[in-house]
């Protein structure tokens, strides 16, 4: 039985398969899920699937093409493998002259993304470029600085050919999106969830690709895609306080084409207006038979066919892959299909909705004051915060054989 998403593959010959994890963390994730199998048969089955899932060192055979990490996934792999880390992140503090935490964290997010990229290069020559990308986010303490935000971008960009500099959709967000492509840097918009930002998305590469053109800047190697987080969507709770305010009784069914409402418009103005950007989606879900009956994950049924990258968290990998009995067949035309007309009348009484699927619905200084856009920010700088704490309990921690060292360089 071929895995979910390769079925997913068969039927989309424009899609892209992504792992939202650094590749170095896959053989250990591989093994313990293939713990879990319930009999022999199945890890077999489900061994066999893997083997073929995420292969860069032999691109024709790998399933996975890209690669996303974020500031939270690089923190999450660092602090799950904490003496490994730990001895790294002491070698990183005795090798600078003047550390501090904020300068160790740095050369250690950039180490890690260094590894990364390193993994999927093969694959990224061996595609020339059309492959093998690994997305690098930028420091979400600077969401709102594009000087900051650039100064940055540049520095991680120059770690590899293959790194895509990956930049929230904020205001500042898309100055710097234009900034990077007028410098033929790939780039992968983040904190993403509605057509406006995706229409914002769009007029920052096509103006920095002007940009790119007129200096002669190759740009033979370059790409865009736009991220919609689209289980990050419907979990802000806008949705259901509105809908109940309303009196409008949201299922969530309803909730995920909502999330699906977004995606098919975003791909439709892709396919009609020729835009030089992919959407990709990510937080991935799989749905709940007694409250989604009769699928087993509506982002992927009603995105087949469509030119689109998927970028899937381990955890989403492991319920598709217990759950593939339950898939219906892919149809090779879903994205095309509509939003069922009841639904989308239902949802746009939705302020939040209505906002996100209307291309005009709310200006660029607006969209970091989306709720989806809140609780992500609000996520992602707690994990940068875990991330520091761990370095600087590495300077606490330190063996009195260390050089003498003070958390901050600054307090010399």
């Amino acid at each position: 039985m071929p895995l979910v998403l390769e079925e997913l593959q068969r039927v989309s010959p424009a899609a892209e398969i992504w792992w939202d994890s650094s590749p170095l963390d896959f053989p250990r994730w591989r093994n313990r899920f293939l713990k879990e199998a319930p009999d022999n048969e199945t890890r077999d089955r489900w061994a066999r699937q893997l083997d073929r899932f995420l292969c860069p060192g032999t691109p024709g055979a790998s399933l996975v093409r890209g690669i996303t990490t974020n500031p939270s996934l690089v923190a999450q792999s660092i602090l799950a493998s904490p003496d490994v880390w730990g001895r790294e992140i002491q070698d990183i503090i005795r090798d600078q002259s003047m550390p501090d935490v904020e300068s160790t964290f740095r050369l250690v997010y950039e180490e890690a993304l260094r590894r990364a990229t390193a993994r999927m290069l093969p694959m990224w020559e061996a595609s020339q470029g059309r492959f093998g990308w690994v997305s690098g986010q930028l420091d979400p303490r600077y969401m709102f600085d594009a000087d900051l935000m650039l100064e940055q971008a540049l520095r991680i960009a120059r770690i590899s050919p293959n790194l895509m500099v990956k930049v929230p959709g904020s205001a500042a967000g898309y100055e710097v999106i234009r900034r990077l492509v007028g410098h033929g840097i790939s780039v992968n918009n983040t904190l993403s969830y509605t057509v406006p930002q995706f229409l914002a998305c769009a007029e920052a590469v096509e103006s920095g690709l002007g940009e790119a053109r007129r200096r002669g800047v190759a740009v033979d190697r370059w790409r865009a895609v736009f991220t919609h987080m689209i289980g990050r969507f419907g979990a802000n709770s806008d949705l259901r306080h509105e809908a109940a305010t309303r009196g409008i009784d949201l299922t969530p069914a309803d909730i995920r084409w909502a999330e699906v409402a977004i995606l098919k418009r975003i791909h439709r103005r892709i396919r009609e207006h020729g835009h030089p950007v992919k959407p990709l989606v990510s937080s991935l879900e799989v749905d709940d038979p007694a409250t989604v009956p009769g699928t087993l994950s509506m982002h992927l049924e009603q995105s087949a066919g469509g030119a689109i990258a998927y970028t899937c968290k381990p955890q989403f990998v492991a319920d598709v892959m217990r759950r593939d009995h339950e898939l219906p067949a892919f149809a090779p035309d879903a994205i095309e299909q509509e939003v069922p007309a009841q639904v989308l009348e239902k949802l746009m009484w939705l302020p939040s909705f209505h906002s996100a699927y209307d291309p005009y619905g709310m200006s660029v200084d607006e969209f970091a004051h989306y709720g989806s856009f809140i609780s992500t920010y609000a996520e992602v700088l707690g994990n940068t915060r875990k991330l520091l704490d761990f370095i600087a309990h590495r300077f606490q921690t330190m063996t009195d054989s260390a050089q003498p060292l003070l958390l901050s360089a600054s307090t010399r």
